[in-house]
């Protein structure tokens, strides 16, 4: 799904991001950098009870390490068209082709139904 030739991006601490959500190993959740990298969310931010798989949340990273990151989800989650078109893109990037095509197809369909809207 992710490019491992994508060269990794300086993050830095305070620097604002918009995460996609996704599922995690068991019941939790997690997000992914384009590099790979996981972004993990603070269990003891208030909206984290209100995360889960599909949506997207704009978030503070709080701590950096070198496969993974700690973000502060800093707003609501947003369920709408740019969350599911990501999650498109995600998936149009994967290795298995049929996948691949199936994303394309539907993201073209979503926005097909936006510009009707």
């Amino acid at each position: 799904m992710y490019n491992a030739e994508v060269q990794m991006r300086e993050i830095s601490l305070g620097e604002e991001m918009e995460v996609l959500v996704l599922k995690g190993k068991g019941e939790s959740i997690i997000g992914r950098m384009r590099d790979g990298r996981v972004i993990l969310f603070n269990r003891e931010n208030p909206i984290f009870q209100d995360l889960r798989p599909g949506v997207m949340v704009n978030c503070r990273v709080s701590f950096v390490a070198q496969n993974y990151i700690i973000v502060d989800p800093t707003s609501p989650p947003d369920t709408g068209v740019k969350a599911i078109k990501l999650g498109l893109d995600m998936v149009s990037e994967s290795d298995n082709w049929e996948m691949a095509i199936l994303s394309q197809a539907m993201k073209y369909l979503v926005e097909q139904l936006e510009e009707l809207s």
